[in-house]
């Protein structure tokens, strides 16, 4: 049976497997045209935040994590490779518009779009998992879960009908 993991441990894996794969995916840019590397980009990130989204469980907790990740991915890659800012804004000074930080939050929002396309489909998995579990009944005295064979509730000790 697959174990369920904690949602937080999953926010982790997704920021840093976002990070690592949108640093990845930008290096291709280095060699495309400039219209070609604005038409791909996008389209690939998302791509790797549908696949960083898969690690979690909720919809809004893939977004959040691969939109961090998108944002701190895009961002160390203009730093490393494009200091000078995006090949839009060639010409103009990075520190005179905002245009580059602007650049990076959408390129990190296509991200998180993707983590939160593959994040809801975790949900599914969920509840798949539920619907496979043992299955339970509660106790009519205190409202308690007990197994399906269980004669006395686990919790106030008072006799189950038979089933």
């Amino acid at each position: 049976m697959v174990s369920v993991r904690n949602p937080l441990a999953g926010f982790g894996i997704t920021i840093l497997g976002t990070v690592a794969l949108s640093f990845l995916v930008g290096i291709p840019i280095l060699f495309l045209p400039h219209d070609l590397a604005y038409f791909y980009f996008p389209f690939a990130l998302f791509a790797v935040g549908v696949f960083s989204g898969r690690t979690t469980f909720i919809g809004s907790l893939g977004f959040m994590g691969a939109l961090i990740g998108g944002i701190v991915g895009v961002y160390a890659f203009q730093a490393l490779f494009l200091p000078a800012g995006w090949p839009l804004t060639a010409g103009i000074p990075v520190w005179l518009t905002g245009v580059s930080f602007i650049t990076v939050l959408l390129f990190g929002a296509a991200c998180g779009l993707g983590g939160a396309a593959s994040g809801k489909l975790g949900l599914k998995r969920i509840e798949r998992l539920t619907e496979r579990a043992p299955k339970m009944r509660r106790c009519l005295k205190c409202g308690a879960k007990v197994g399906m064979s269980a004669r006395k509730c686990w919790s106030c000790r008072s006799f189950l009908p038979p089933t």
